[in-house]
């Protein structure tokens, strides 16, 4: 009865209450099209830690967002839920919600790879002790990799659109992979990465399961992924160019070349159509935080001059929720620094992400 009341009285055009739920949505999960899962993890970051704060903070950000879309017609009524799976560790620990546990495993995990970092920035080569926590952190990324894997896939066998908050990029792998083996053989996943970099690198730094490596990871790891189309991208080596043209189920729509032909006089919608009609008709969308302008994210681990514009980025999501289905999506590196600016951003995105993903199934 509580929780009834609670509901009722939830008033989206009133003041956010911080409830600990993303846009201080009290609903039950049952009740909700989407389901956010906050997965705290970023033990193989390379450059500036932090994103592991990302989904508390904008779970905090969320709650003065203003949930009404003036193009989606009761978009302020629109229900989103917020995972609080529970695992058990056994003895005096006994239950407690998978993203505290991922958050504290992030934290021991990151200190190992710290050390293997250093090691390798000072161009030594690890010695025993370290190999044996390039293991160990291996390990522990498999295990966020398939608890989050689980999680997605009870949500999608519910009917429902599992949305990864995390973290850096790595923790996309366990919830694509849930995604694609959700679909039949004949309708393949189409994956539409917002990023600045690539993401095609072959074990980065020696993590298997890198932020660095998750594209490289879905198309060499996951059965029943048909296309990656990439968009925003303008920091990659010359391996992963070489993977682009290689492979044949990439298409690279570099920041480069969007900013060339907007100079030349194409339209940012004919550029939109273009990159949607890549894509088979079922999508999961995996946007890292840096894809956009660092205005907008400048404490996220990597920053890179150049990116989309906020409303650039939500014109495209909105084409694509209107022409194919999307299937589930992330949203990662966003670390809060000092302020709760990226947070703020974030959590804006988040939204647009959660309601265009449950529009696209109409």
């Amino acid at each position: 009865m509580a929780q009834e009341i609670e509901n009722m009285d939830f008033d989206p055009s009133g003041v956010g209450v911080a409830n600990g739920k993303y846009f201080g949505m009290p609903f039950p999960n049952d009740e909700c099209p989407v389901v956010l899962v906050s997965v705290p993890w970023d033990a193989t970051v390379s450059y500036s830690a932090g994103t592991a704060n990302g989904p508390e903070a904008i779970i905090n950000a969320s709650i003065q967002v203003d949930l009404y879309d003036e193009k989606i017609p009761d978009s302020d009524s629109f229900k989103i839920g917020t995972d609080e799976t529970l695992i058990d560790l056994g003895g005096e620990s006994g239950q407690v919600k998978a993203s505290e546990y991922i958050k504290a495993l992030s934290v021991e995990s990151r200190e190992k790879a710290c050390g293997i970092i250093d090691c390798l920035s000072e161009g030594k080569e690890p010695d025993k002790k370290l190999r044996e926590d390039l293991s160990e952190v291996n390990q522990a990324s498999e295990s966020v990799n398939y608890l989050v894997e689980q999680i997605c896939s009870g949500y999608l066998s519910q009917g429902k659109i599992p949305g990864v908050v995390g973290g850096e990029h790595s923790v996309t792998f366990g919830a694509v992979k849930a995604a694609a083996a959700s679909r039949p053989e004949d309708k393949k996943l189409g994956v539409l990465q917002f990023d600045a970099h690539a993401d095609l690198r072959n074990a980065y730094e020696g993590f298997e399961h890198s932020h660095a490596s998750i594209m490289f990871n879905v198309l060499s790891k996951i059965n029943n992924i048909e296309h990656l189309t990439q968009v925003g991208i303008r920091d990659f080596c010359a391996d992963e160019h070489d993977t682009v043209l290689r492979e044949g189920r990439v298409s690279a729509f570099t920041d480069c070349a969007i900013e060339e032909a907007l100079a030349e006089g194409e339209t940012w919608k004919s550029l939109c159509q273009k990159i949607v009609d890549t894509l088979p008709e079922y999508v999961y969308i995996s946007f890292d935080i840096d894809g956009l302008d660092p205005s907008l994210c400048p404490n996220t681990g990597t920053p890179v001059p150049g990116g989309l514009s906020f409303q650039k980025a939500v014109y495209l999501l909105r084409m694509v929720a209107s022409q194919r289905r999307i299937v589930a999506f992330d949203l990662c590196e966003v670390a809060p620094g000092d302020t709760e600016w990226d947070a703020n951003v974030g959590a804006r995105l988040l939204h647009k992400m959660a309601l265009l993903a449950a529009q696209s199934r109409k």
